[in-house]
């Protein structure tokens, strides 16, 4: 199985360039070197790794017992597998370690969406789960906003309705008109429809679990987001309000190539207009 995975290397810079040294002799001796590429920074050395089989942990943990001075953070994604991790290790200890399933922590039991321009900039990231025969609800976000999202269609003569909120439990944009077809008309709502706690309580938890998954946010703590901030200042990506996380970038880039436009999509040949009807709406205003 293939393995997308990223470490990332803190502390003294004195303490660093020696363990960058003894790190090329190591990795040299147990992976090829198109399974490694390096971006080092000011402030940390990272290594970001496509191997498979496994994650070479006996090679970061003797250099961590050899250089106590550093925090060794291992961020992976096993897409075959449905997991993703992190583990920390420092003076040779495993400090820190977490395994979740990629499903459950996505809500890939969902189809799920994620568009990045070639800048690393979000585009839109959505997943939606289907509530009745002929309704859709869920949570979007770009890089300058997020909503919780309701999609009606009515198959037969392909009218759509498509709402959004804006920061209160209500909905309150529209869309409506035909789709595919004619394009669709915007309104914001005088009389915005409440949505009822139950239901709102479970879009809750859908958004949370799908952005604790995808995405970071810009004004989390500095403490949570220190890593990404310098994974995308060493990687040259443009960062916003909220980004797709760097180890799920990662996986995207080495699967659609360098300087493209990033797409990953879990929806079906009979879905993808739900993320098109987003894309050509809602995700096309800037807010």
């Amino acid at each position: 199985m293939l393995i997308h995975a990223t470490v990332t290397i803190g502390g003294a810079a004195e303490e660093r360039q020696v363990c960058e040294a003894h790190l090329s002799r190591s990795l040299a001796g147990q992976l090829r070197r198109s399974d490694v590429t390096e971006h080092h920074g000011k402030e940390a050395l990272c290594y970001d790794l496509k191997v498979e089989g496994g994650i070479p942990f006996p090679v970061f943990a003797q250099a961590s017992q050899e250089f106590p001075g550093l925090t060794f953070t291992v961020d992976w994604v096993n897409v075959a597998a449905g997991e993703r991790g992190q583990a920390t290790f420092v003076a040779g200890r495993l400090e820190a370690q977490s395994t979740e399933r990629v499903g459950s922590a996505a809500g890939t039991a969902h189809p799920v969406y994620v568009g990045v321009a070639a800048d690393g900039k979000l585009i839109l990231a959505m997943t939606l789960e289907q509530v009745a025969g002929n309704e859709w609800r869920g949570y979007g976000v770009t890089a300058t906003r997020d909503a919780l999202l309701r999609v009606r269609r009515d198959p037969g003569t392909n009218a759509l309705e498509l709402h959004a909120t804006e920061g209160a439990p209500e909905w309150a944009l529209a869309w409506t008109g035909r789709f595919p077809g004619r394009r669709l008309s915007r309104e914001r709502l005088r009389n915005p429809i409440a949505i009822e706690d139950r239901a709102f309580e479970e879009l809750d938890r859908l958004a949370r679990e799908f952005a604790a998954a995808w995405i970071w946010f810009a004004n989390a703590s500095e403490q949570e987001v220190a890593i990404e901030r310098d994974r995308y200042a060493r990687y040259g990506y443009t960062s916003a309000d909220a980004n797709v996380r760097s180890v799920r970038l990662h996986a995207m880039r080495t699967e659609g190539g360098e300087g493209k436009p990033l797409e990953h999509s879990t929806f079906s040949t009979d879905e993808a207009w739900l993320k098109d009807v987003v894309l050509a709406t809602w995700a096309r205003e800037q807010g």
